[in-house]
């Protein structure tokens, strides 16, 4: 989802994202101001128990209707890069990020909704990140990440550009936002152009080539995945091999990943082949982040036919992080 560019100057970015919550404001495109208004619906959902497995996060989505997500979980990252990041977040994209509901709300269904919105001729959309960044699998243990989430289901032809995601960053990124890819990224979920493909892919090392080979990263060659409905997508940093007394090492530690809790994906210690590298990739603590891009390097740009709205958005019922009891 990351990849280095130029910088751009951050208080041009504030200046453009305080206009942009008042257009978008002005112009909604159909979202509701209002959902309050609306009766809550109660959904029940599955899998928040993990046998053998504690739950040390979990953000179902249960707060006011119409409102952000907890600010005890989540930051958000606004304009159009981090303060003395790469500009465009190192990807050329073309959106805005923003706080506003009309980008992103906590609906009726106790499910987020991030949603892209195309308000006089400039795209706005919504990324969060945890507040935590300490999330890591501990010698001889194992780290499970798991959301469930829907993809908006319009047609291909109308989602040109549009690229959700659901990944992660190695906790030495934030606040330096400057040493991609040798901090570290899983992709657990992108997507692109409204096509019906789950890309699952790691970053790491140096760019270009290095052990990752980058800038494409590691990745899956992408595995089916229907829109319209919610799907669980999971991600398995198991180091339990390696305990105390142990003769195995790093390189037989995995990174795992699960689609509808069927593994998809395995990158080895053994893969990878650098333990520098492997340490920031399956050692070290990262945080989640949630977002959808329009446009970027990888899709490439929106074009006429690119629509916005509710049927080309991200809605995530709940997201967790689970380490064994």
């Amino acid at each position: 989802m990351f990849e280095q560019s130029s910088l751009l100057d951050f208080h041009y970015n504030m200046v453009i994202h305080l206009f942009l919550i008042v257009a978008a404001a002005s112009s909604t495109n159909g979202l509701t101001l209002f959902p309050n208004l609306h009766p809550r619906e109660t959904v029940t959902t599955p899998g928040l128990t993990k046998s053998g497995f504690t739950a040390i996060f979990l953000d179902t989505f249960t707060g006011t209707v119409g409102t952000l997500p907890s600010s005890s979980n989540w930051l958000f990252d606004l304009g159009t890069s981090y303060p003395g990041g790469p500009a465009k977040w190192g990807n050329a994209e073309s959106e805005i990020y923003t706080n506003a509901s009309t980008n992103i709300q906590i609906t009726r269904q106790n499910t987020l909704t991030i949603t892209p919105r195309l308000s006089r001729g400039v795209w706005t959309s919504a990324r969060i990140e945890t507040v935590r960044s300490d999330f890591a699998a501990a010698a001889g243990s194992q780290l499970y990440v798991e959301a469930r989430i829907k993809l908006g289901n319009a047609a291909a032809s109308q989602q040109q550009g549009i690229w959700p995601a659901f990944w992660a960053l190695g906790s030495s990124f934030r606040g330096n936002y400057t040493n991609w890819p040798a901090a570290s990224e899983w992709d657990f979920l992108e997507a692109v152009n409204g096509g019906s493909t789950m890309y699952s892919t790691i970053h790491c090392g140096v760019a270009p080539g290095g052990p990752c080979n980058e800038y494409n990263g590691i990745g899956s060659g992408g595995v089916a995945f229907s829109r319209g409905a919610f799907h669980t997508v999971g991600f398995l940093v198991d180091r339990s091999m390696c305990g105390a007394g142990s003769t195995s090492t790093w390189v037989n530690e995995t990174l795992n990943w699960y689609l509808d809790g069927t593994k998809v994906f395995t990158v080895s210690g053994q893969q990878v082949g650098d333990e520098k590298t492997w340490t920031a990739l399956a050692h070290n603590g990262h945080f989640l982040l949630l977002n959808v891009a329009v446009g970027g390097n990888w899709p490439g740009a929106p074009n006429s036919k690119t629509i916005d709205g509710l049927t080309v958005a991200m809605e995530i019922d709940y997201v967790g992080v689970w380490k064994p009891t």
